[in-house]
């Protein structure tokens, strides 16, 4: 894929309309160009323009439905439009979006087009989809593959072990693998935890034995059956308290209706009076409306004349009105016109003065095109003059400037060779400090121990926390046994109160029963006293045969004693049901507590031993870690755990520092010996040429000021000659320059032309007065004929008025009239509402005598029904006794209930977990074998043996690469399993000498890095050939050696077809790269596109 052709508007800071021709020569003869320009300029902007006519999104803006932050600030629209070449096909890709006038985002357009503009795809989705198809590439790889990422390899050699495969995950786009490894540990632990909760669930369901099932249900039979004789003795005191009710509702009407009969009579009197009186308004209002009929009709015939009249009046006003200002008008124009006509020939006359006064200047327009021209002349040979005076200013300060640069040439010579000297002392020294810095220790060796414990630190870490938790879930085990045994102490103890409950409330149930019968029996004796009197002693009672007669001396017991010792005995009874209720809560409340705090005990027993697992595992690593035997893994407590893990950090800090020491010394050494000597050296050679070139330099510029001098002279001498004729000329016409001459012929044929034109103003105004006294004329005569017709109409309409005055005065026929009508209608309205009233009255006053008649009959048939003698005090004193036990049997029915429901469920919730359980299982095996062979929590496992695969195919592509480079090096992958990301460079010019990455050159790390980058292009781009590239930045820390090298090494892939674009800041560039597209800001956060070649 070659990019041809790039257009685009207003992207970024790029203001305005820009284009980019790669198939112009100074792009392809060279194969290697620069963007060059100040940091925040732009450079980035052309890559953005790309993106965004390919796939219409970039890497670096986001563009959503409502914001656009491409778009150039205080711009309307942008677009970019991309030709470019695959597999020999041409192709053109573009995208834009405006801004409506309102300043909403309108939608993006895309299109995709062949090499004939034949439209292939006009839709985003469509267009997405298609180049893909065409480039092969999505858009995140294309970004990987046109720009290259040696800056990021670069970062990549340098990084530390632990920090390479984050980054080489981040250059490659291999999050994917990291992100699976995290989600199946994340799962795995999800899928356990749902398996655990299932099991602890599970436990805490408890199900009733067989025995407890029959219990329940005769406990529920026996209440029933007390339930059905409360609710018999309830009906039969609601009928009776529903008889007091209809009886006292029955008397309470009857009286009402006798209380209001006769207050209807006298009203009805009172309306038979009201309907009299308003019969009579009715027909008085009547015969007042037929009186007023003759005179509203002659007043109607008058008002029609009047109005006739008054219409025909209305236009011959108008007309008057209408008339008498055109009149007014006419009157105010010919004023005006006859003042400008005044003033018009007072102008006239002094123009006339003015060209007399001025005839000098009639002759100006035939001579000023040769003065003009001589003028234009003058100027011209001043400009020289003044040019050859800065030129010769210029050469005298370069001369000085020359000479002082010479001075400090002389000056840098020695500084130069007085500081390579000094390096070169500091390099032995440096090489015999490094020595001291590993104390006799390899440094894989010091590294490797350090990885080891910073292992046994997270290791000791985890160890901690385990026992910490272990600690808590102890005491809370502890707790949760303490609380069990009190609530089956306090359980066993309610029960017990309960049994001695139960036994009082038979007792009680006992008396109640034994007390009923007495005072039933009592009620005998009394119904039986006429009985008892006729009883002798020694013969037999006729009822039952005794012959003792105990009763018949009038020891009868006193029925109220009896009756309030039952009322007491049945409240303590009722008060036992209740407390017996009550705690029968409380037992099952207690119950439900202890099953939670069992089940709470089941889950806290398997998490202790869940940590107690994780202790172990952990206490196995760290014995495998712990390589000098120094720990006291017998007594790892947590206070013990903390001053290891302190002395772990302080030995860890230590041996970081020797490590990070020894790198810092090798850098400083390499930097010294490849970059700072060798370029002291070199700015020593240079210090001496420039020398040179300065002096031959300041001879030249001294011989090309004296022939700018002797110029100078002839062009001065010159300009005096024909300075002084032009002034002749000025002089004849009174003109100091050509400016004032030429303000001078303007005057002269603004003049003419203003006589010509107040002339014929003149005219013009002599033609309008004419006009304007015939039309005044003319309306005249219609106005003193439309004032005599409105005279005439007025008086007889005069007369008419007149006579209506004398009729019907200023009255309206239609008001009185229509006040006559409405009084009718009012009274026929009252008259009408009396009738209805009365007819109301009567019909009440009979439905209320019925009604009487019914309700007395009523009350006599309720009194043959009389249920009971007993007051409703009484019955509702028994209603509400009854409804309170009724409450309390109902409410133990539903306890009992609502267990056995309970039970149920639980027994189908029991099945259900038990499935439930069976199926996690499968779902938690299934996952913890993959766990075990990917995941991990910080997702390294996967993207380790992942990533490891891909360095391993991206060192072989770098290799290709390289050799297409230079032949001098190999890269070579040296890491292990644990570390797969080292890499070694061979040096075939040293003898196959091989280094690691850390200890390469600034250029040698770019040139491996730039191998890198191509590499991950070739991967990236699959079978896709990217003939166009970009490398951001890279060169700063390049010196100008190796800065030849990497700018030889891009230029070399044009024998590929490639083109390399570098994008910098660096000046330098400019003077090594023939071609550059340089990004110049214009102000105001703007920027221009400039091409240099």
């Amino acid at each position: 894929m070659k990019i041809l052709k790039l257009k685009f508007k207003n992207i970024n800071s790029l203001v305005g309309e820009n284009e980019i021709d790669f198939t112009n020569p100074v792009f392809t003869n060279e194969g290697l160009f620069a963007i060059t320009g100040k940091t925040g300029a732009g450079k980035s902007s052309i890559l953005d323009a790309i993106c965004l006519a390919l796939y219409g999104r970039t890497p670096r803006v986001k563009i959503t439905g409502s914001e656009n932050h491409v778009l150039t600030r205080g711009q309307s629209d942008c677009y970019a439009e991309i030709t470019f070449e695959v597999g020999g096909y041409l192709w053109k890709s573009s995208w834009k979006q405006e801004l409506t006038r309102t300043g909403n985002l309108k939608p993006v357009s895309r299109q995709i087009a062949d090499v004939r503009d034949h439209i292939i795809a006009d839709q985003i989705h469509s267009c997405d989809t298609k180049i893909i198809e065409i480039i092969g590439l999505t858009f995140e790889q294309f970004t990987k593959v046109i720009m290259l990422a040696q800056g990021s390899f670069a970062a990549f050699l340098e990084a530390e072990k632990n920090n390479k495969g984050e980054l080489l995950e981040q250059i490659t786009g291999t999050e994917i693998y990291a992100e699976i490894s995290q989600k199946v540990y994340e799962r795995t632990k999800s899928e356990k935890e749902k398996l655990e909760k299932i099991l602890i669930e599970q436990g805490a369901i408890k199900i009733l034995s067989s025995e407890e099932i029959h219990n329940y249900g005769e406990q529920k039979k026996g209440i029933e059956h007390e339930k059905k004789q409360v609710e018999d003795t309830i009906n039969a005191l609601n009928e009776a308290l529903n008889w007091h009710q209809s009886f006292n509702e029955l008397q309470k009407q009857i009286g009402n209706t006798k209380e209001h009969l006769p207050g209807m009579k006298e009203t009805l009197n009172g309306e038979n009076q009201k309907l009299e009186n308003a019969k009579k308004s009715f027909s008085d209002v009547k015969n007042e409306l037929i009186t007023q009929e003759p005179i509203f009709k002659k007043t109607r015939e008058l008002d029609v004349k009047i109005e006739e009249k008054l219409t025909a009046l209305k236009p011959i006003n108008n007309e008057l009105n209408t008339t008498s200002i055109k009149l007014e008008n006419l009157k105010l124009e010919l004023s005006k016109i006859n003042k400008q006509l005044d003033e018009s020939k007072e102008i006239e006359s002094a123009i006339r003065k003015w060209s007399i006064e001025n005839k000098i200047y009639e002759t100006l327009n035939s001579s000023y095109a040769v003065i003009e021209k001589d003028g234009r002349t003058l100027v011209e040979m001043s400009h020289e003059i003044q040019v050859l005076k800065e030129q010769k200013e210029s050469l005298e300060n370069k001369i000085n400037t020359q000479n002082e640069q010479l001075t400090r040439a002389n000056e840098n010579c020695y500084s130069v060779d007085s500081l390579l000297s000094t390096k070169i002392s500091l390099l032995s020294s440096k090489k015999d400090d490094l020595k001291n810095v590993l104390e006799g220790k390899e440094l894989s060796d010091l590294q490797k121990t350090k990885e080891t414990i910073s292992e046994l630190g997270i290791e000791l870490k985890s160890l901690k926390e385990t026992e910490e938790s272990l600690r808590l879930h102890k005491a809370e085990l502890d707790g949760l046994d303490t609380s069990i045994q009190a609530g089956k102490e306090r359980l066993i103890k309610l029960k017990e109160r309960e049994k001695n409950r139960q036994d009082a409330i038979a007792n009680y149930q006992s008396k109640i029963h034994l007390l009923e019968e007495n005072i039933n029996l009592t009620k005998a004796f009394q119904s039986l006293a006429d009985h008892r009197n006729e009883l002798e002693d020694g013969k037999p009672c006729p009822l039952c045969g005794s012959l003792e007669h105990p009763f018949s001396d009038g020891e009868i017991p006193v029925m109220g004693e009896k009756e309030q010792e039952l009322h007491q005995l049945k409240n303590k009874l009722t008060k036992l049901n209740q407390e017996s209720l009550e705690v029968v809560k409380s037992v099952a409340k207690i119950s439900a507590d202890l099953t939670n705090s069992e089940n709470n005990r089941t889950r806290v027993k398997y998490l202790i031993q869940q940590k107690q697992e994780s202790k172990d595992g952990l206490l196995s690593n760290i014995k495998k870690l712990d390589i000098y035997h120094t720990l006291p893994l017998g007594n790892l407590n947590p206070e013990v755990l903390t001053e290891i893990l302190t002395n772990l950090r302080n030995q860890y800090n230590k041996m970081d520092a020797r490590i990070k020491k020894h790198e810092t010394e090798t850098k400083e050494i390499n930097h010294l010996r490849d970059v700072e000597i060798p370029n002291l050296q070199k700015q020593s050679e240079q210090a001496k040429d420039i020398q040179k070139d300065l002096k031959a330099n300041i001879k030249l510029t001294e011989q090309t000021l004296k022939d700018k001098s002797d110029i100078l002279s002839q062009k001065v001498l010159k300009y005096s000659v024909e300075d002084n004729k032009l002034k002749l000329e000025l002089q004849k016409y009174k003109a100091s320059n050509i400016e004032e001459l030429q303000f001078r012929k303007d005057e002269w044929e603004k003049n003419q032309n203003d006589l010509k034109n107040i002339r014929e103003k003149i005219d013009v105004l002599k033609n309008s007065i004419s006009q304007k006294e015939y039309e005044r004329e003319t309306q005249n005569k219609i106005y003193e004929a439309e004032l005599k017709k409105q005279q005439n109409i007025n008086t007889e309409l005069d007369k008419l008025t007149m006579q209506r005055q004398e009729i019907f005065g200023n009255k309206s026929v239609e008001e009185v009239e229509s006040q006559l009508k409405f009084s009718l209608e009012q009274c026929e309205n009252a008259k009408n509402h009396i009738e209805n009233q009365v007819k109301d009255i009567e019909s009440q006053i009979n439905k209320f005598e019925a009604v009487l008649a019914e309700k007395n009959k009523e009350l006599v048939e309720l009194q043959g029904k009389k249920k009971t003698d007993k007051s409703t005090e009484n019955l509702d004193a028994e209603l509400l006794i009854s409804k309170s036990k009724l409450h309390e049997l109902s409410q133990s029915i539903g306890a009992i209930n609502q267990t056995l429901e309970t039970n149920q469920e639980n027994i189908k919730s029991n099945e259900k977990k038990i499935k439930e359980k069976e199926k996690q299982q499968n779902i938690y095996n299934t996952w913890a074998k993959l766990n075990e062979l990917i995941g991990s929590s910080d997702g390294k496992k996967y993207r380790n043996f992942a990533q490891a695969l891909t360095f391993e195919h991206l060192t072989h592509l770098s290799n290709l690469q390289l050799q297409k480079m230079s032949d001098r090096y190999l890269l070579r992958q040296t890491g292990d399993v644990s570390n797969p990301f080292e890499l070694s460079v061979i040096d075939k010019f040293q003898n196959n000498e091989e280094r690691t990455a850390q200890n390469l050159s600034g250029g040698e790390k770019f040139i491996v890095s730039l191998a890198l980058a191509l590499g991950l292009a070739s991967m990236a781009g699959k079978n896709m050939s990217i003939d166009t590239m970009f490398v951001d930045e890279g060169f700063g820390t390049l010196d100008s050696d190796y800065l030849d090298i990497a700018l030889n090494t891009l230029s070399n892939l044009q024998n590929e077809g490639k083109i390399i674009g570098v994008i910098s800041h660096l000046n330098e560039l400019k003077e090594r790269i023939a071609t550059h597209i340089e990004i110049i800001p214009s102000g105001g956060g703007h920027s221009k596109i400039q091409l240099t070649y």
